[in-house]
């Protein structure tokens, strides 16, 4: 799988590698008052307006399996069956703790752990004769020969995130964190929060280390002989129950989540051009992914 996403790297898109360095640094630096993060507390996750023009993980498999097809199709003459594509599963997202626990309710249920269970993975069937080994001279001599001959193909169901490298939401959002962070309201959010924490007997760790107590970073690891105790469970609870609580009563993760919404609908502003084109052939190439493996699989 890293072999065939190194091969399709190597041809990027120049035309939308064109418009995003045109685009780059362009933007306000003050933040869009108007612009809010969105909390779903179902699915536990933090929507952000930059995370519109994200390749979702589920698309990339569904684009990474397409290449892995097409690179089938000239491997399976020379008598080579591929490498196995990852599998397709309905995993959800796992809870996004970008700033703390915020979610009293689980927490109350699974400490700092995450809940859920994943769907089974869909396997695809396994060919006669099995995958092909990576380390086989053999298959890398044939894999040598294809990669060229289908390079145009696997390019066409390749998001921009793979051909480049990277989003260019990326560099943006980073932006927009690093501006976040600098802001008094920023500092002003940790200071309740920090102070929360204390009047509930809880050490607030630095401002280097994230968002959560010391206490919590003491605790045993949940798969140590310790930390599978039910005295060590309980623990763990009231601490991350505390912490969630704090995060509620504070309003932080809305709060911060404002602030980094802001900065990003600004930046968005001064490269929505980029952005969207990327959204486009995203888009288009994940219908023809879609349609080449309903077509060969």
């Amino acid at each position: 799988m890293k072999r065939v996403s190194s091969a399709v790297a190597a041809g990027s898109t120049a035309v939308v590698l064109a418009v995003t360095l045109s685009g780059c640094g362009v933007g306000t630096g003050q933040p869009d008052p108007t612009a809010t993060a969105r909390l779903d507390r179902d699915s536990g996750q933090i929507i952000l307006p930059l995370d519109e023009y994200l390749s979702s993980e589920s698309t990339e498999t569904t684009m990474t399996r397409a290449r892995l097809a097409i690179l089938r199709s000239c491997l399976e003459p020379k008598g080579h069956n591929g490498v196995k594509p990852p599998s397709r599963d309905d995993r959800t997202e796992l809870e996004d703790r970008r700033y703390g626990l915020w979610l009293p309710e689980r927490a109350r249920t699974h400490g700092f752990g995450l809940p859920g269970t994943p769907s089974p993975a869909v396997e695809m069937p396994t060919p006669p004769g099995g995958w092909s080994d990576e380390d086989d001279p053999a298959f890398n001599a044939a894999y040598d020969e294809c990669v060229p001959e289908v390079m145009d193909q696997m390019e066409a169901v390749s998001s921009p995130m793979t051909t480049m490298g990277s989003s260019s939401a990326v560099p943006l959002m980073l932006q927009a964190s690093v501006k976040a962070k600098e802001s008094p309201e920023w500092a002003t959010a940790r200071d309740d929060w920090s102070r929360c924490l204390t009047d509930a007997g809880l050490t607030p760790v630095g401002e280097d280390d994230g968002w959560t107590s010391r206490e919590a970073l003491a605790l045993p690891a949940p798969e140590s002989p310790k930390g599978r105790t039910d005295t060590a469970k309980r623990e763990e609870i009231r601490i991350a129950v505390i912490e969630a609580e704090c995060n509620e009563q504070t309003n932080l993760t809305q709060r911060l989540g404002d602030i980094e919404a802001g900065y990003q609908a600004a930046l968005i502003k001064g490269n929505e051009a980029a952005l969207a084109e990327e959204k486009r052939i995203t888009a288009e190439r994940l219908d023809a992914a879609r349609a080449y493996l309903a077509e060969h699989q």
